[in-house]
């Protein structure tokens, strides 16, 4: 059979670069060899979702259904907004049906139709998840279950500083999908929060050629230039192999919401993958973001926001600094690589190694709430400020070894899996503060004289190495899959105080583990049970002077996954039960000591649809019950309360529909309405956080239908905050309020050839 083009070898699997099939010449592959053929059959087995022998494949008749035949990464593009397949909860390119634990996935296409521009707003949809200060330029405020998780980037966890400004904040343009893995997940990753991990995921290179370039512009003054180049390297005489490449950009530049802010921006994510032969995958990935901005998150007084105050209300674009003051500088570095062997059918080892460097400046004025002072004063017009810096920098190596089998005993079809990795984090912290001259709240008048901060508050460095050896089996027989995975970490913390010239070594170790059971019918119901532990460890000691132990937790978690087959939806439901221990509380026999004697409890349900109904119709959906308490503590009015920052319900509805025939083919439109519920700001639940209700919406034009000369041009206009809703996102035990996002419209232009 004679043919133009052929494949010769399906993605690999696993953490390695998103593939699509490589083609050659027909000449070419008639002439490939028999090895190279049998490793062709082989790289395409591996990819294949686990079954067992002489068991029909459920699993990968409804992807394969669902997907149109192609086969999708773990790491890779996902069409429409409906993900099958994911890295995160496994570390192997396991179906999401198999996986026993809830995960939600954002795509690509997802966050480009609800124009997120943060990771928190592309999350706004997602169940189980707090997204809170929506509009803050310093990090990413999210919570999951009722818990503060950390960022990872492509499975390795992310750098952070002591204080609330020295984190990671990725631009979401560089991004192909960011991952939720709910629930406890210490079993592969070491140090998770109860709640779960979110990890982003970068954009790779490939095969196909992609080109596309878009201009925004919005209602804030913010002008912004996206780009993304990628394909294929042509062969030449000195090279071997095939080469992808890749590169993503942003810059954008302009207003917030909040006066006198300006928000400055430019990252760069350059990669390229290195297939020598078809067993082998080398994927190198970089990146550099660069940020100058302010303090686009006011701390304003309860009185006038949260609380009436007969002044009036404190607008949202109220700025409460000295604009010729005020100053945010981030700057982010990271490079590293996605290494991939298969040795054989059986075998396949992988290396993923990072090193990601951060470095923050912050000085400000903000209000007194900020610093622990009294924030308003009596007239209920002057506010109190004072002034800050935090100059904090962290850095952090990271190496993920793993090896990988897959084969047979008996009717059991297994992937095993064993892996050990090393994480070294360093920070370093200079923190000052000092007082500044009050403002009116209402008459406000800028330009006093700001003395930079003489006192130093915290003057220290900290660095902490983490190994940690794990295993996992997936194992499958017919419609059963059993995951069994177990973890021992060992984690060293150094502490050093340069103020005092002292220093503080902490070290821990732990033992965590995960059991699920899943049962895949062939309708695409796919149940499951599970059982997952996670550990943190508590740096400091108790009054004896003895090391605290580390904060555990674990979770137990029914559910059921749906995908039906045939169709591009996938729905997933589940309730959850988790449990803290280790939590620090006041020494009873001396306050200024701490003693682990406190629990937290988070337990409820979450259901959420994702779905491509039909072509052009887009649609996600989710619902929250997330019932908090703190069920041991030595402070009588926390005991028993909610846990702060979290909502007891949550919902939200998104849908985009782009029409396919007629004279108004092309032109689309979406809309969605997100609401939040109730919560308290502070530990004694005595700061109540009204409720809110937004509606976000979204028209768009594919211009090639009015003119095929126009072919690859789309328009968008997008609205957040629809009707401009005033609402107070949180507030602390300080006395300082954060408003939410007012409205905002942007509009944009794409070009993709």
């Amino acid at each position: 059979m004679t043919v133009a083009k052929a494949q010769t070898a399906a993605p690999s699997r696993g953490e390695g670069a998103s593939l699509p099939p490589v083609t050659v010449d027909a000449p070419k592959q008639r002439t490939q060899s028999r090895a190279a053929t049998t490793r062709a059959t082989r790289s395409a087995r591996s990819a294949r979702p686990t079954t067992a022998p002489g068991r029909g494949t459920e699993t990968a008749r409804t992807e394969t259904s669902a997907s149109k035949g192609t086969f999708q990464q773990g790491n890779g593009p996902i069409q429409g907004y409906v993900a099958h397949r994911s890295l995160v909860g496994t570390k192997t390119n396991t179906s999401l049906l198999e996986t026993p634990q809830s995960i939600s996935v954002i795509g690509r296409e997802q966050m480009r139709d609800q124009n997120a521009q943060s990771v928190v707003q592309a999350l706004s949809y997602t169940p189980g998840v707090t997204t809170n200060s929506p509009n803050d330029t310093r990090f990413e405020s999210l919570r999951i279950r009722g818990f503060q998780p950390v960022l990872y980037l492509d499975g390795m966890q992310l750098p952070y500083g002591a204080s609330q400004f020295g984190q990671p904040k990725i631009d979401v343009n560089l991004l192909e999908r960011i991952e939720v893995l709910r629930g406890p997940s210490s079993s592969l990753y070491g140090q998770v929060a109860p709640g779960g991990m979110i990890n982003l995921v970068s954009r790779l290179p490939t095969a196909t050629p992609l080109n596309s370039i878009e201009f925004l512009a919005n209602s804030w003054g913010r002008a912004q230039a996206n780009f993304d180049i990628g394909g294929v390297v042509p062969k030449s005489a000195f090279s071997t192999g095939d080469f992808y490449y890749r590169l993503v950009g942003t810059v954008h530049g302009g207003g917030t919401q909040v006066d006198f802010v300006d928000d400055y921006r430019g990252a760069i994510a350059p990669s390229f993958t290195w297939k020598p032969d078809l067993d082998t995958t080398f994927t190198f990935l970089s990146g550099y973001q660069r940020d100058v901005t302010g303090l686009a998150l006011q701390f304003f007084p309860s009185a006038g926001t949260l609380l009436p105050n007969p002044n009036g209300r404190v607008p949202l674009t109220k700025f409460l600094g000295e604009p010729a003051f005020d100053r945010f500088d981030r700057t982010q570095y990271w490079a590293g690589y996605q290494f991939e062997h298969s040795f054989n059918e059986t075998w396949t080892v992988r290396q993923n190694l990072r090193y990601f460097g951060l470095e923050t400046d912050t000085y400000a004025v903000a209000g007194g709430g900020a610093l622990g002072i009294t924030a308003l004063q009596p007239n209920l017009r002057t506010l109190n400020r004072g002034v800050f810096s935090f100059p904090e920098n962290a850095n952090a190596f990271t190496v993920d070894n793993q090896a990988e089998a897959r084969f047979a005993t008996g009717p059991f079809a297994h992937t095993l899996l064993f892996g050990v990795d090393y994480r070294r984090i360093n920070s370093e912290l200079d923190m000052r503060v000092g007082n500044a001259p009050p403002i009116n709240l209402y008459n406000t008048v800028y330009g006093a004289p700001i003395a930079f901060p003489a006192t130093r508050t915290n003057y220290s460095g900290q660095r902490q190495d983490q190994t940690g050896v794990y295993m996992q089996d997936q194992i499958a027989l017919g419609g059963w899959r059993l995951t069994l995975s177990g973890r021992h970490d060992w984690v060293s913390t150094d502490t050093l105080n340069f103020l005092r010239n002292t220093r503080q070594s902490q070290d821990d170790s732990a033992l965590t583990g995960r059991v699920g059971l899943n049962y895949i019918f062939d309708s695409g119901v796919a149940p499951y049970i599970a059982y997952g532990t996670s550990f943190q460890p508590t740096l400091g000691v108790t009054q004896a002077q003895t090391p605290f132990q580390p904060t555990t937790a674990e979770q137990v978690e029914i559910g059921v996954k749906y995908a039906p087959p045939g169709t591009n939806m996938l729905v997933t439901a589940a309730l959850f039960d988790i449990t803290q221990e280790n939590i620090t509380t006041p020494d009873p026999s001396n306050p200024l000591f701490n003693v682990q004697t406190g629990a937290a409890r988070s337990r409820g349900g979450e259901l959420e649809v994702t779905a491509t109904l039909t072509e052009g119709l887009n649609l996600v959906g989710s619902y929250s019950y997330t019932d908090t308490e703190v069920t041991k503590t030595n402070i009588a009015n926390q005991l028993g309360k909610q846990l702060i920052i979290q909502p007891i319900n949550q919902a939200a509805l998104w849908v985009d529909y782009t029409v396919q025939q007629g004279q108004l083919a092309g032109f689309g439109l979406g809309g969605g309405v997100r609401y939040i519920g109730d919560s308290y700001g502070d530990a004694a639940n005595t700061i109540p956080i009204p409720g809110y209700t937004l509606l976000d919406a979204t028209i768009h034009y594919d211009l090639s239908y009015l003119d095929p000369k126009l072919r690859g041009v789309k328009l968008a206009v997008n609205a957040q905050n629809l009707f401009d809703k005033y609402y107070v996102s949180w507030c602390n035990s300080l006395n300082s309020c954060f408003l939410g996002s007012g409205r905002v419209v942007t509009g944009s232009v794409r070009y993709t050839w």
